[in-house]
């Protein structure tokens, strides 16, 4: 690894602090900018527009006891902004890849474990720790300081509280939050400003109750979500929503989150 200054291979568009290290195995796209004290090492593929502000830390080995040093990568694709100090490990398992897509707002001390997998135009808040196989849906939300648990997965344009601790899946389109976390409601203002129009919006409250208020299990939550929504249901009216819900909860592994309401304790 040796100073961006000294390595004529890297494109000169964008801007590279001369105190960034560069491994030789790191494609980078046009019109990146490498702050100071940068670490972008490893198989790492790079594209075109994003910002790396200083200290952050890109590509390097996972902290997990199983990798033996085999060949795996961290593939970003254009637009993300890095702010201080966030990390991101390569993956574990030959041949497997730790993936971020394109416009993620990803805040200082954030750290991004082996393996994982984040959508397009997702927040991840300071100090938000993500850890290995995690999967954030486009437009999810994680607040400051929360844990993410290994293997779970938060949904589309769902949102996770400050603070709160993940260790289910959480369904698109919620508001979690809470330690252990809770489904609070749908996450009325991340879909608003997402552009989602209130026919949705009606359509998702009534599957958010349908799952969470109706006290069915969830084999019969979904089962009516099926029959009585998903008819009514056009493509620019819930249609693609409601199947997106469906399909998250019916593959889900680690179990969906269904605490849901205030905490049996809030502080007085």
């Amino acid at each position: 690894m040796i100073p961006r200054s000294l390595d004529p291979s890297i494109p000169s568009a964008g801007s590279i602090h001369p105190s960034a290290l560069i491994g030789p195995d790191v494609t980078l796209g046009s019109g990146c900018e490498v702050g100071p004290f940068c670490v972008l090492e490893g198989r790492l593929t790079v594209g075109a527009g994003n910002r790396f502000a200083p200290g952050v830390a890109i590509g390097g080995p996972p902290m997990d006891t199983k990798y033996r040093g085999e060949d795996t990568e961290v593939r970003i694709g254009s637009g993300n902004t890095f702010f201080d100090y966030a990390t991101v490990h390569r993956a574990t398992g030959t041949g497997n890849a730790t993936v971020i897509g394109d416009r993620n707002f990803v805040m200082a001390y954030v750290h991004i474990a082996h393996n994982c997998r984040v959508g397009n135009d997702c927040v991840v808040t300071n100090g938000a720790q993500l850890a290995g196989h995690v999967e954030l849906g486009d437009g999810a939300n994680i607040g400051g300081l929360a844990g993410v648990h290994q293997f779970c997965r938060v949904g589309t344009l769902a949102m996770v509280g400050a603070c709160s601790y993940v260790n289910k899946d959480i369904p698109p389109f919620m508001l979690a939050a809470g330690n252990p976390c809770r489904a609070r409601g749908l996450n009325v203002v991340g879909l608003q400003r997402s552009g989602i129009a209130e026919p949705t919006l009606g359509f998702l409250h009534r599957a958010h109750h349908i799952i969470y208020r109706a006290g069915l299990n969830l084999a019969q939550a979904l089962s009516t979500i099926e029959s009585d929504l998903l008819p009514a249901t056009a493509p620019d009216r819930g249609r693609e929503q409601l199947l997106n819900l469906i399909h998250f909860i019916r593959s889900s592994t680690r179990g969906i989150e269904l605490r849901s309401g205030p905490p049996e304790q809030e502080e007085s």
